[in-house]
């Protein structure tokens, strides 16, 4: 379960969206600047919805493709061995 609840983190994201000043943010609701800075970057890429999971979206855009992962390194191409 979440430390924040939805409506925190948006609140929060909001604010950040009309000062534009991530630590003064920070300092208004009394939390870290990594936990604000997860939660814009998590709402850019999915809205609202992805405030309920920020780690979920930015762990899908950092996975690598399983398909290049998984299979033997003889059968790669040399743009998916680098």
């Amino acid at each position: 379960m979440s430390k924040y609840t939805l409506d925190f983190k948006y609140r929060a994201v909001l604010h950040y969206h009309q000062v534009h000043r991530q630590q003064r943010t920070a300092d208004h609701f009394n939390i870290s600047r990594t936990h604000l800075c997860r939660w814009i970057a998590a709402y850019r890429q999915g809205g609202i919805a992805a405030l309920q999971h920020p780690q979920a979206v930015s762990m899908k855009t950092k996975r690598k493709n399983p398909f290049i992962v998984d299979k033997p390194d003889h059968e790669k191409t040399q743009a998916e061995l680098i």
